[in-house]
């Protein structure tokens, strides 16, 4: 299906915006961090965690969200990812201990792993001219650095004027405008019911990455507790080693 010229650049605009969002997140507590830490009353630790808990969560599910989309459609996996996304942001704004922002943060790192693979996937099915898919890739690509610089920039700036739940408070009109704009310039969703996708090998994946953080984190403590980084090294071991074996026996794996 060939798509008009003006519908191509909007929908690169509409999955530019996306991973906006998702690098912004990545960086944007930096500034906000000390003002929530003391507004929930966060331990060191708990602060660390509401800070990593974003993105060690997004890599342990990035492996399998883009064979997932593969099996469902990308564009219904990009939509789905936006309003997890959005859904997260609104939690993670009126959080009222560090448990629940830090479990907010991990349910926006699902909408963030689901949105990521789909927005180069609707790219390279939009975009049929080399010339043009090499031109938005690069637009892609400098959204992602543009993101992560202005993340500290943003928070900044909001915490001026704002408490520190507007840092999450402006992901939701982005991903309104977003969903709206998906139904109406993306191609139309194509699944292939064909390919194979391995929950088991994303959590393995999930564990051996969460374990790994653990174990360093616990190690750079000044009082570390021996037993705790035991158990995630054994932990992060297991799940790498399994997902590992796992992928040499999938005739489809995650991972080659």
């Amino acid at each position: 299906m060939t798509i008009s010229t003006k519908r191509r650049w909007l929908l690169l605009t509409v999955v530019s915006a996306g991973l906006l969002l998702i690098t912004l997140d990545n960086s944007i507590l930096y500034a906000a961090l000390p003002t929530l830490v003391q507004d929930l009353g966060a331990s060191s630790s708990e602060g660390l965690w509401i800070i990593n808990a974003y993105p060690v969560v997004m890599a342990g599910l990035l492996l399998g969200s883009g064979t997932l989309g593969d099996r469902v459609g990308h564009r219904r996996m990009f939509l789905i990812g936006l309003v997890v996304f959005g859904a997260a942001s609104l939690v993670a704004a009126f959080s009222t201990s560090p448990e629940a922002l830090i479990a907010a943060r991990a349910f926006l790192a699902v909408g963030a792993a689901a949105m990521m693979p789909a927005t180069l996937a609707l790219i390279r099915v939009t975009f049929e001219d080399e010339r043009e898919r090499n031109m938005a890739i690069a637009v892609w690509g400098t959204m992602a650095v543009v993101g992560s610089a202005l993340g500290p920039i943003i928070s900044g700036i909001l915490l001026q004027h704002f408490w520190w739940g507007s840092v999450f408070i402006i992901n939701i009109p982005v991903v309104l405008a977003a969903i709206v704009a998906t139904l109406y310039v993306a191609p139309p969703n194509d699944p292939d019911p064909s390919k194979r996708w391995d929950l088991v090998s994303s959590l393995l994946a999930l564990v051996a990455l969460v374990g790994l953080v653990i174990a360093i984190k616990e190690t750079a403590r000044t009082d570390p507790a021996p037993a705790v980084i035991a158990a995630a090294v054994l932990a992060a071991a297991i799940g790498g080693w399994t997902f590992a074996r796992r992928q040499h026996r999938l005739p489809y794996p995650l991972l080659d």
